[in-house]
């Protein structure tokens, strides 16, 4: 961290140093100059307090000085008066309207936190520094030393919150009419697709427990949601139902296990999952499961291969339900194209076990996503597309079991151009159909909506 620490050091401090004119005064300028020259000067050659002298004085004829006051803040960083130091940068972020200016400051600053320790700190200054740059040159810059920081941060945070129209927030079936054994039966209005509006939010806290250069142990608690409205055509086609009868929460705890296998960077990853979700405001289930995964770097780094394999067990107690293990194994590879765009092929394979016949099944799956790496439009925009097939070998409405196809497609388009503190809003257009031998699973969604997403 030292070393990176000092790579940003000596970034920020070159530009500080570019900043001589601002806010100065033509009377005082040559004075000026010669004094903060003299001052970088004494801690270049290790007599901060030299340079503290210094930089006092030209505050002295000018408070707002930023070049005075971020040469303040190094020289009692230097002195160790770290407090002190911490408010002559927060002082020159206050002082100019300068976008040049407060870049400078609030990247001292996140360097001044970050020696203390205060990681946290420092991500959230560095957030604040990426609104005030003016190059792609300075984000990357930005984003370069929040990789660094948040490296050494043993605490991490992790959320997404969006919101959508949705045209079948029930899992609705999209017939009003089903043959049973050769007899048509009307749906209910609730048991059809139902639209409206759904807003989803998901966050994640984590916690470094252990590391070595080879390992770190990490524990962490999740929690998601997704809210529902019906619009009023749904309301009038379902009297007495809400969309909140269909609303799902998750709360979930986390342990993983890393190992790093290579000098080439092949990772194990190993994991655990418990927890709790609900629907309509009733409990649903109790989980817990474990995970492996293995991420093997492919042509220089630029390319990787990941196997995982997962199990997991639901204890269900929505009526009708019986418990069930879900036995999870996939690939995924990801290629760099010449050019810098991203595809991503994936396939898995799922298999279900349960004492309720009508549970267990068997699912084969592969999804393609493709990743532009120029935006277009000013967003830089991703596409993906899935095929999956059900297979139940018991149904109660056939002798022949079930089958359902499944089909997906996602647009998505992050602009970043309107990020806000490293925010960005991504619109996203998701749609979905299946096709069932038996009516009522016959399926088809259409959603889109707008989210926020870090870019770091």
């Amino acid at each position: 961290m030292r070393r990176q620490v000092a790579g940003i050091k000596a970034g920020v401090f070159a530009l500080a140093l570019a900043l001589g004119a601002v806010d100065a005064t033509a009377a005082l300028a040559q004075d000026r100059d010669t004094q903060l020259d003299a001052s970088v000067a004494a801690l270049q050659d290790g007599n901060p307090a030299q340079a503290l002298a210094l930089a006092d004085a030209v505050i002295a004829s000018n408070p707002r000085d930023i070049d005075a006051l971020l040469l303040r803040a190094r020289a009692l960083s230097a002195l160790g008066q770290s407090r002190q130091a911490r408010q002559a940068a927060q002082a020159a972020y206050r002082a100019s309207d300068i976008e040049a200016a407060r870049y400078a400051s609030a990247m001292i600053m996140a360097e001044l936190v970050a020696t203390d320790g205060n990681y946290t700190l420092s991500q959230f200054w560095l957030r604040r520094a990426v609104q005030h740059t003016s190059s792609e040159a300075e984000v990357t810059n930005v984003a370069r030393a929040y990789q660094a920081v948040r490296r050494e941060n043993p605490l991490s945070f992790r959320f997404s919150v969006g919101a959508a129209p949705n045209s079948n927030i029930n899992n609705g079936s999209s017939e009003q009419i089903i043959m049973i054994a050769g007899l048509p039966f009307v749906l209910s209005p609730t048991a059809q697709a139902l639209s409206g509006w759904s807003a989803e939010a998901e966050a994640a806290v984590k916690y470094r427990l252990f590391a070595t250069p080879r390992s770190q142990t990490v524990v962490g608690l999740e929690a998601a949601g997704r809210m529902n409205w019906l619009d009023r055509g749904s309301r009038a086609a379902a009297p007495g139902t809400s969309g909140h009868d269909f609303d799902f929460y998750q709360i979930a705890a986390t342990l993983q296990q890393s190992f790093l296998l290579d000098a080439r960077g092949t990772r194990l990853d190993l994991s655990a999952r418990a927890g709790r979700n609900w629907y309509g405001g009733a409990k649903l289930s109790d989980f817990f499961g474990a995970g492996a995964a293995v991420n093997i770097p492919v042509a220089g780094g630029r390319d990787a291969l990941t196997f995982t394999a997962r199990a997991d067990r639901a204890l269900i107690t929505a009526t009708g339900l019986q418990p069930e293990t879900v036995l999870r194994a996939g690939v995924t590879y990801a290629h760099e194209l010449s050019w810098g765009d991203r595809a991503t092929l994936s396939a898995s394979y799922a298999q279900s076990f349960s004492s309720g016949p009508a549970q267990e099944y068997r699912m084969p799956m592969a999804e393609l996503n493709y990743a532009f790496s120029q935006p277009i439009a000013g967003a830089l925009f991703s596409i993906g597309a899935s095929y999956g097939y059900k297979d139940y070998a018991f149904s109660p409405f056939t002798t022949t079991g079930r089958q359902d196809h499944i089909v997906g497609a996602k647009l998505s388009a992050d602009f970043r151009g309107l990020s806000y503190m490293g925010f960005s809003p991504v619109v996203t257009v998701q749609a979905n159909r299946t096709w069932s031998n038996v009516s009522i699973y016959t399926q088809q969604s259409l959603s889109g909506g707008i989210s926020l997403q870090s870019r770091f």
